[in-house]
């Protein structure tokens, strides 16, 4: 109990230190929190080890950042450049992370989801950087959204596949899946929403507001996994009914967002990084993949959105800088390499070659990208 305490303090020290670092050394927080989770756990010190209390915050970290993917992202209506970037965005890299996959004989539908990602929250913070015109803002914007949207619903059904469900089980889950997802439109287009923007909006001393996006996210997470889903399906479109009772900037969403990347959301990050085992990679003769990883995944994004870009008009060095732009991964390829780790889709070299894939795209693609787009 001692040990198990402590364990959560020094994840909570982390969490502040790198919320510090962050802005001095303008490095994304999530990558300071995968580092010094690595040099925590198994790669180097061992602080941080297996644990009860560790693991139960990880995972309601896991769904609570899910649920703010959905908070933050809410319901759109896309251009029709945006939608097709995107299955670019997210085939091209799909079908060569499948054949990589292959070759190395690890999960193949997982491995092209995994490549198939994108980091919305580098592309966002590239694009405020950027003088672009307001028409490719949009659609960066707008196809790096429809891409980890596309790549979420992706990874649930490929878990599902990898771990052997029956092709009809998955097509009814999927299908009851989907039409859950219309829940937030039904909630706009009905008195709903007046009714629950209205008793969220009254704040009380007992934040029943905040009590009920968390038994709404819960709930729906659960619901899923009895579908067959993982529950980061169910805490996602939570986060899509909220956001349609909610505006930006609100007082709830502030709360939600305080709540999630102040406290439950570092715990999955800095357990990511602490669940890598770099010497374990080297003995067994993985690193190879790192580099072939780099390639498809790099190659994939930019190819795929490149060519895609340049056929509807835009200009090729942006159409290029697009491409980078979307070869960062971050969130949702831990999670999902996590999720395979844990279900035993993903060895412990695979699994620690994929985040470290994943840090070096994070801080190269938005370097080449400005280079290319200024």
């Amino acid at each position: 109990m001692t040990y198990s305490l402590l364990s959560v303090g020094l994840v909570l020290v982390v969490a502040l230190i790198t919320s510090l670092l962050s802005k001095r050394i303008k490095v994304p927080i999530v990558v300071l929190e995968i580092v010094i989770g690595i040099l925590l756990g198994n790669s180097w010190l061992g602080i941080l080890g297996e644990d009860v209390y560790l693991n139960f915050f990880s995972n309601l970290g896991l769904i609570f950042l899910l649920f703010l993917a959905g908070l933050e992202m809410g319901i759109k209506m896309f251009k029709r450049e945006s939608l097709l970037i995107a299955l670019a965005s997210f085939g091209t890299p799909f079908i060569i992370g499948m054949i990589l996959g292959r070759i190395y004989e690890i999960s193949p539908l997982l491995i092209g989801v995994l490549l198939s990602t994108t980091s919305v929250g580098v592309v966002l913070s590239v694009v405020r950087e950027l003088e672009l015109t307001e028409e490719i803002r949009d659609i960066i914007l707008e196809s790096s959204l429809m891409v980890d949207a596309l790549s979420m619903f992706a990874l649930t059904v490929s878990l599902e596949a990898e771990k052997g469900t029956s092709c009809s089980s998955i097509l009814l889950s999927s299908l009851s899946a989907l039409a859950l997802f219309a829940i937030p439109v039904l909630v706009r287009r009905t008195r709903i929403k007046k009714y629950l923007s209205k008793w969220l909006a009254t704040e009380s001393h007992f934040k029943h507001e905040v009590r009920f996006c968390l038994a709404l996210t819960v709930i729906i997470a659960g619901l899923f996994e009895i579908l067959g889903f993982h529950a980061i399906l169910g805490s996602f479109l939570a986060g899509l009914i909220i956001s349609e009772v909610t505006e930006e900037g609100d007082a709830l969403r502030e709360k939600l967002l305080g709540l999630g990347y102040g406290f439950f959301i570092p715990f999955f990050f800095v357990i990511a990084g602490a669940v890598v085992n770099i010497p374990l990679l080297a003995e067994g003769g993985k690193i190879s993949l790192i580099p072939a990883l780099l390639i498809a995944g790099l190659g994939g994004k930019i190819l795929g959105v490149g060519i895609t870009s340049k056929l509807l008009g835009i200009p090729s060095n942006t159409s290029l800088g697009i491409g980078t732009l979307h070869s960062a991964r971050l969130s949702l390829i831990i999670a999902g390499a996590k999720l395979g780790l844990d279900l035993g889709l993903l060895t412990q070299p695979i699994y620690s070659a994929i985040v470290i894939f994943s840090l070096i795209t994070v801080i190269i693609s938005p370097m080449i990208a400005k280079a290319i787009m200024r």
